[in-house]
């Protein structure tokens, strides 16, 4: 298996840590009777924590970028180009975790502009080099 299909592994890893956490705490919640089934129903008001929330959103986060990342990361190992993507694979799967992270933890302007944008920016230099790397363009 080459670095970059471990690496989709992994983000696929930390992405599946994520819907856990989120589905061990409603099923807690609703375990509990302190939340109905339907409570997280899209339109509802959310009554949960911060921290709940956040995770919650750190989830959406990761899974926005999912298709592009696998997307790339297979086109890459289909067209026998994954040198293309190897070496910088897990520098990108550990700038999402950090990003993660960083959401979950804070929402302060300083964490958000000096950790959380960087690691997005990353990110998003990243797909966009290898998707130019793989083309042919660069």
């Amino acid at each position: 298996m080459t670095t970059s299909l471990m690496a989709m592994a992994g983000y696929i890893g930390w992405v599946l840590l994520l819907y856990f956490v989120v589905i061990a705490y409603r099923g807690f919640m609703v375990m509990s009777a302190q939340r109905k089934a339907d409570a997280w129903t899209r339109g509802r008001e959310l009554q949960d924590s911060q921290s709940v929330k956040r995770i919650g959103d750190a989830l959406s986060n990761s899974l926005e970028t999912v298709p592009l990342f696998i997307g790339v990361i297979l086109l890459a190992h289909v067209s026998d180009q994954s040198a293309i993507t190897d070496g910088l694979a897990p520098i990108y799967v550990g700038a999402r975790v950090v990003q993660s992270v960083s959401h979950i933890i804070s929402i302060h302007h300083l964490m958000i502009f000096l950790v959380r944008f960087p690691a997005f920016l990353v990110q998003v230099g990243l797909l966009a080099w290898w998707s130019l790397a793989l083309t042919g363009l660069i």
